[in-house]
């Protein structure tokens, strides 16, 4: 009987492989067979054990070109074709680490256009949880070249950072895409982590059970399924066609979109806008953008009675293309909220944009608005890859196999309601993986959390920045410092460039040497009090610090919290000066303690201070 062969997909085509180090290259193939493989002038032979898994290791190959590998046994051949040597990472987190670059093309507009290199690769891992075993192999999956319209759906983080590594040493990138939006740290940790923290769920034994998960399933899909058709069906404006350009609309209130609304209009259930624009005689017969911004939850757009787009939840921007401007337009918003408090995020952009020239949607006249029906909230939707070391199993473990120069991580939004003991389940996420990979010398690189409002981000996000900087206390971590690149209306902020130049510069000091917690920007260490002053000292990296206008630190004493603004730079240095007789030994002292902080400490190259929170001394 002929025997097949099968490579992990992992390994097939345009595969990038670990340089100047040794790798294994492995498949299946019928019992206990003799496989060769060959490639350039190398040709190695090894045996299938009796349940037909074969493995090879490579060895050391410097960067190379496209090499074509011919994989055959007695029976049987493939070729894997443009596979390279290069550098291999690893991204890992959840939707920030996963935001792909199409929801970045109105920032980066010609970012996707220009890209022609298609030695910058990259490989989706399916997001396929498992629960009773570890997997052995990913499910699915191919390599992909990061042009055209593939690079719209990766990472942007990932994109910028192999684009400015490529530059400076023209060595082939291939980025191993593990991120899933939404994903709580629990979901990335191994059994036995989370049994030893004694943070495994009661509920964790029924996990292992398919039918489990079937059942929550289907509970929620008919949930999920029945609310959508009867919120539909509540809906008057559906039913009288409140979209039409013709609707009298004039009894109805008005508002603004860049103005607080009341609750009445921001409580679950179904709410209209309309709005009518003359639009000046030499853009009528363009094609433009309408751009809503952002809105909780979803929308159904409409210009001129015909729909224009709409999208299901509330994170991605509303830019729809309007085909040819009319000389009235009128704009209908059909906003479903789901959740309280609904709404249209009132500091972003309400524009339509054509051939340069900008109509600006938040006038004096406002919008009409009126409200088609009322609704319970929605329950959450059950996402079974929410649940603790399912990613591990499916997505992570899968893996371990392969030689990687690094794994950049930017997670954290999902668990700054349990930020209690994120610290020390990261950490050891950080020595699981490395020891999956089989090296705790691999540079494990993670961005802080950066500033945004409550509202957009959920509460205890300066407790949970503390809990990630204390990885730094690992050899081979680095922190990015994201405070004054985030935005304070948005969870997604799009400057993703900004943030891989940092892993970038982290990934570079590391391997440059400085293994022991890099920091992008200053971190503080101590804080002093000598007589009536508070001497906060800093590790600035070789870099010299920097105070802004207005900086002050503020203490928690009596009860209250008190600002201190008295502050000079000392080299590296911050001195309080305190009030005559102020004892505050013992005390905490902390620095951008809110959700949303604003840069006040830099280094002379303006990156920011990490927030702080320290025992005064």
């Amino acid at each position: 009987m002929k025997s097949s062969i099968f490579i992990p997909y992992l390994l097939r085509d345009g595969a990038i492989l670990q340089r100047n180090q040794e790798n294994r290259f492995w498949g299946y193939t019928g019992s206990e067979q003799e496989v060769t493989l060959l490639y350039e002038k190398i040709l190695l032979k090894t045996k299938s054990d009796e349940k037909g898994y074969f493995d090879f290791i490579l060895p050391t190959h410097e960067v190379s070109g496209s090499i074509d590998f011919k994989i055959s046994t007695a029976d049987a051949e493939i070729v894997l074709k443009d596979i390279c040597f290069g550098d291999v990472f690893l991204l890992g987190g959840q939707s920030n680490m996963q935001l792909w670059m199409e929801r970045l093309k109105i920032r980066y507009p010609d970012e996707i256009r220009k890209a022609k290199n298609t030695k910058i690769r990259y490989f989706e891992v399916p997001q396929t949880p498992a629960f009773c075993k570890k997997q052995e192999e990913v499910q699915s999956g191919k390599w992909k070249f990061a042009v055209g319209k593939n690079l719209e759906l990766l990472s942007g983080i990932g994109y910028f950072f192999a684009k400015e590594q490529y530059e400076e040493n023209q060595v082939p990138i291939g980025l191993i895409c593990t991120a899933v939006g939404g994903s709580p740290i629990n979901a990335w940790l191994n059994e036995e982590v989370l049994k030893e923290l004694n943070l495994l769920p009661d509920y964790y034994t029924e996990l292992k059970n398919t039918e489990y998960h079937e059942k929550l399933k289907r509970l929620d899909e008919r949930y999920q399924e029945e609310y959508q058709k009867l919120f539909e069906m509540s809906d008057i404006g559906v039913e009288e066609n409140w979209q039409n350009s013709n609707y009298n609309d004039k009894d109805w209130d008005r508002v603004y979109l860049d103005k607080s609304w009341s609750q009445h209009y921001q409580n679950p259930g179904s709410v209209w806008l309309r709005k009518q624009i003359n639009i000046p005689t030499h853009l009528i017969g363009k094609n433009a953008l309408l751009n809503l911004g952002t809105m909780i939850d979803a929308d159904e757009t409409f210009v001129n009675g015909q729909k224009v787009g709409g999208i299901d939840y509330q994170y991605p921007p509303r830019i729809y293309e309007i085909e040819t401007l009319s000389e009235v337009l009128t704009i209908a918003i059909r906003l479903k909220i789901y959740q309280l408090l609904g709404g249209i995020t009132q500091t972003k952009e309400h524009i339509i944009s054509t051939e340069g020239e900008i109509i600006n949607l938040d006038d004096s006249e406002g919008w009409r608005i009126k409200r088609a029906s009322y609704f319970p909230e929605r329950k959450a939707q059950y996402f079974p890859q929410y649940e603790p070391t399912g990613l591990f199993n499916g997505m992570i473990y899968p893996l371990s196999k392969l030689k990687i120069s690094g794994i950049f991580w930017y997670q954290g939004e999902s668990d700054s309601h349990e930020y209690n003991s994120y610290g020390m389940k990261f950490s050891k996420l950080i020595q699981e993986w490395r020891e999956i990979f089989n090296n705790q010398k691999i540079p494990f690189i993670f961005v802080q959390l950066p500033n945004c409002s409550e509202k957009f981000g959920g509460k205890h996000w300066a407790e949970l920045r503390e809990e990630q900087a204390k990885s730094l206390n690992l050899n081979y971590t680095g922190m990015v410092v994201s405070i004054g690149d985030g935005e304070s209306d948005d969870l997604h902020p799009t400057n993703k460039k900004v943030i891989s130049e940092k892993i970038y510069q982290c990934y570079k000091q590391i391997n440059n040497g400085h293994i022991w917690g890099y920091c992008s920007g200053p971190r503080a260490t101590k804080v002093n009090q000598v007589g009536n002053n508070l001497f906060v000292s800093f590790q600035t990296y070789g870099k010299k610090l920097k105070l802004r206008n207005h900086v002050f630190l503020e203490v928690f004493r009596n009860g209250r919290i008190e600002k201190l603004s008295n502050v000079e730079l000392i080299g590296n240095q911050i001195k309080i000066i305190l009030p005559a007789g102020l004892e505050l030994i013992g005390s905490d002292i902390t620095y951008n303690w809110s959700n949303n902080p604003q840069v006040l400490i830099t280094d002379d190259i303006d990156h920011a201070a990490a927030p702080f929170k320290l025992k005064i001394s």
